[in-house]
């Protein structure tokens, strides 16, 4: 005899699986697909993928939380199965940037199958200059130019006696990071909220990561509480990435904030030392040596290694969904695979510099990319740059 579970028991089993098995599932009878179609297992989907909290029902009208998801995932794939004849170029004529370059449009969640791909970046002037990636019609592009509002100070803290050379804030808007120029000085970071709301007489909630010579770090995107360190000590050419989790404990009545380290390992001493490093999934990360992309584990384990470039990567740039990297030679796209199963990231898109006679005498200082465009920023020594833009031709 046939025994028939109640839907909630259903959903919540239902619940504990991945998308693939979820659309497997819905294929059995049409009880099962009645609640694998729900609204509430789509949407807990949508929401482990992306920081999506403020779609509504509203907002989806006609859709479901299923077709809203097939559609978001559509969108990313496009990119990463693109080819370069998929793309169009343009580029921009010289221009005077003060700062690197935003997405003002960013990966928007919407239903639309035609999406704006607007990139910023500010002038001398204090302006900010927008770019409308896919309608830019000839080299000197289409630009639209807003004036800066005053900017009020809310808050001043005093972190070092010395300059702060590196400022990262988590992706969750919760903690703050930040390391001086001494190399005897060791990395802080602080709660955001004492940060904007510092208390008279009282230094803001923090605590030091005991870690000295920190070149970089990367909150990890998925474990919001994770950072992962650099540290290069020059003299003994050694490199150690380490990785804490932040917590906030009371203790005695009061709030205190706490670091526990959960790994760290050395680099063999035949890498390079690297400029930047990405995270992902909680214990993956991510850094270029050489020419080479290096994945690796928090406890030090060589995943995967790329070799799609002839000459050393000169920038990269991470979000929760891509890795660029750019050389002298190309520009090479990675996606990060779903779940956190081997293999953890997948080589795409690699884009020759059919732009290299434009920006002689000047080198990659930004990349970046949404789900159609990618834009690379060159800068020369006089810091006049130019606008390298490849949109999607849908």
């Amino acid at each position: 005899m046939e025994i028939r579970l109640p839907d909630l028991a259903l959903k919540r089993i239902f619940s504990f699986l991945d998308v693939f098995s979820l659309l497997q599932v819905s294929q059995v009878n049409k009880d099962w697909n009645r609640v694998a179609e729900s609204n509430y297992l789509w949407r807990a989907h949508s929401l482990q993928r992306w920081d999506c909290n403020n779609v509504t029902d509203q907002h989806l009208g006609a859709h479901t939380w299923k077709q809203f998801f097939l559609h978001q995932r559509r969108k990313e794939l496009r990119l990463s199965l693109a080819q370069p004849d998929n793309f169009v170029c343009k580029i921009t004529e010289n221009t005077a940037f003060e700062a690197g370059l935003a997405y003002l449009s960013g990966n928007s969640f919407t239903m639309d199958e035609q999406e704006k791909s607007i990139i910023c970046s500010v002038s001398p002037k204090k302006e900010l200059c927008a770019w409308d990636v896919q309608e830019v019609g000839d080299a000197a592009g289409d630009i639209y130019t807003f004036t800066l509002p005053e900017l009020r100070n809310i808050s001043k803290v005093t972190a070092f006696q010395c300059a702060i050379v590196l400022l990262r804030c988590s992706p969750d808007k919760k903690w703050v990071f930040a390391c001086g120029t001494y190399s005897r000085t060791f990395p802080q970071v602080f709660l955001a909220e004492d940060l904007l709301r510092p208390s008279e007489g009282s230094a803001p909630l923090s605590t030091f990561l005991p870690h000295k010579l920190c070149t970089t770090a990367c909150w990890n995107p998925k474990k919001k509480n994770r950072i992962t360190l650099m540290s290069h000590n020059r003299r003994g050419r050694k490199t150690e990435i380490i990785t804490f989790d932040l917590t906030t404990e009371r203790t005695g009545g009061q709030t205190v904030v706490q670091a526990y380290e959960i790994s760290s390992f050395q680099l063999p001493p035949r890498l390079e030392h690297p400029t930047w490093i990405g995270a992902s999934d909680g214990y993956l990360i991510v850094f270029p040596s050489g020419p080479d992309l290096l994945l690796f584990s928090i406890t030090g384990f060589l995943l995967q290694q790329f070799q799609d470039h002839q000459t050393a990567i000169s920038n990269f740039w991470v979000d929760p969904l891509y890795v660029l990297t750019t050389s002298a030679d190309s520009v090479h796209l990675y996606m990060w695979e779903e779940g956190g199963c081997p293999p953890y990231l997948r080589s795409c898109c690699h884009l020759d510099s059919t732009w290299r006679d434009h920006i002689s005498h000047r080198f990659i200082s930004c990349v970046k990319c949404d789900n159609a465009s990618i834009v690379l920023k060159a800068t020369n020594i006089s810091e006049s740059s130019i606008l390298v833009m490849y949109s999607l031709n849908m």
